[in-house]
């Protein structure tokens, strides 16, 4: 029987926090307590626009592709920034004028301050704590905190949020608001799509950095965009915008696809339709 790779990251993954716990503790056998070490836990897989780190007692530096990701650490991204972090067994898109953190914590979890997080698990869902929510379960999944409302919205089914004792499972297209201090919302059903104008199905060819002006219609006043390589849910570019257009450079060949979902605080609409833009050396 041949064991995934993914499956192997996992263990390892759980073997070295097992580990780290254990020095922490004191739990050796034999011998002095050793100094703990500062555990990987991911890498930072992609850099877009401003993104910076900051380890434990250390200063916010601008963050660099393939970077570890250690606990106790914190990651931000400016306006206009996109990261993806990548775990052993998930990605996570972090759009931009977000906050994130790894906790010290007995179980590994993503501490989401403020912002978007973009979720698309290979199996479970990492943990995702607010100040509001603690978010776990499967299937894509979005999670955003505004001030001290935490919204989850799940596209394929399968998210649990808990707060107050009380658990809501999310189904295809469903999400949930959990203000401070209270049990979260009902699952509700997203509200409707934008559309897509232009570029739509029809491909736009581009050369990179040429701008790409992206329309759309919809009932909201603001949007959230994302930019997705064509074999990708986890966004490259995920944005916050106040209008329905948007002058797009995309600075790496190949084909894209974006789509917006419209937003009234930090709750979100479903999706729309995807348009199509190839990026060409000519």
């Amino acid at each position: 029987m041949t064991i995934p790779l993914s499956s192997l990251r996992s263990l390892a993954l759980l073997a070295a926090l097992a580990g780290a716990a254990e020095a922490q503790t004191g739990k050796t056998k034999g011998g002095p307590t050793p100094t703990p070490a500062a555990l990987e836990v991911a890498r930072m897989g992609f850099v877009e626009g401003g993104v910076e780190i900051q380890h434990p007692g250390g200063a916010w530096t601008k963050a660099a592709e393939d970077s570890p990701i250690l606990i106790g650490d914190r990651v931000r991204t400016l306006k206009g920034g996109t990261a993806r972090l990548e775990f052993p067994w998930t990605a996570i898109a972090v759009g931009d004028g977000s906050e994130v953190s790894i906790p010290d914590a007995r179980l590994l979890t993503l501490q989401l301050d403020r912002g978007r997080l973009d979720i698309d698990p290979e199996q479970t869902l990492l943990r995702v704590v607010t100040g509001e929510a603690l978010i776990s379960g499967s299937g894509r999944t979005l999670v955003r905190r505004e001030g001290t409302s935490t919204f989850v919205a799940s596209y394929n089914g399968g998210a649990d949020v808990e707060a107050k004792g009380a658990i809501v499972r999310l189904g295809i297209n469903k999400g949930t608001l959990v203000t401070a201090g209270k049990a979260p919302g009902e699952a509700t059903t997203l509200g409707p799509a934008p559309r897509v104008v232009s570029p739509k199905a029809d491909p736009r060819y581009v050369k990179p950095g040429e701008i790409v002006h992206l329309t759309w219609t919809g009932q909201e006043t603001a949007y959230h965009l994302e930019v997705l390589a064509i074999d990708s849910d986890v966004p490259v570019v995920s944005l916050d915008i106040d209008n329905r257009e948007y002058d797009l450079r995309l600075p790496w060949l190949g084909t894209f696809r974006w789509r917006v979902a419209g937003r009234f605080g930090p709750v979100e609409t479903q999706a729309s339709g995807e348009g199509l833009i190839c990026v060409v050396e000519k």
